[in-house]
């Protein structure tokens, strides 16, 4: 009698595991195609540029993180072109920026097409410097890319 209970429980066990759905856990992370700036763009204080952007994920889009900051040691982020750099120097007022922008969530693809504007002064180091720009989807999942360009 035994062993009928305990085929019982496994077979009825089997059944229910059988059963069970699975959530599907989807763990892609954003893509991103920089389009402007290009590698090794010269952009200047006191003007604009144009930002572009394509952006997809499978999910959803979250937002955009956009930073740039100064590349006067030529440090890498990850695999990107390198442009013919300055000769290594040391930062004495480099340049900052970073805007963040919020995407349609409920798209899974879009295009940022738009012009960003750098300061005119004549404080700030020119040279080289690293252009981030950051995705997240609408689960957290985030990728970045790199462009190196030179402001002046």
């Amino acid at each position: 009698m035994n062993k009928k209970l305990i085929v019982y429980s496994i077979f009825l066990f089997a059944i229910l595991i059988g059963c069970v759905k699975e959530n599907e856990i989807v763990t892609e992370q954003p893509l991103v195609e920089l389009i402007a700036p290009a590698p090794c763009d010269i952009l200047r204080f006191g003007e604009a540029f144009r930002f572009l952007v394509k952006v997809s994920d499978n999910t959803g889009l979250g937002n955009i993180k956009m930073d740039v900051h100064n590349n006067f040691g030529q440090h890498l982020h990850g695999d990107h072109e390198i442009c013919n750099m300055d000769e290594p120097k040391d930062a004495v007022n480099p340049y900052f920026n970073e805007w963040i922008l919020e995407l349609p969530t409920q798209n899974q693809e879009y295009t940022l097409d738009t012009l960003l504007f750098i300061p005119d002064t004549t404080n700030f180091d020119t040279g080289d410097y690293h252009f981030h720009i950051y995705i997240t989807d609408n689960e957290g999942y985030q990728t970045f890319t790199t462009v190196d360009v030179k402001i002046l």
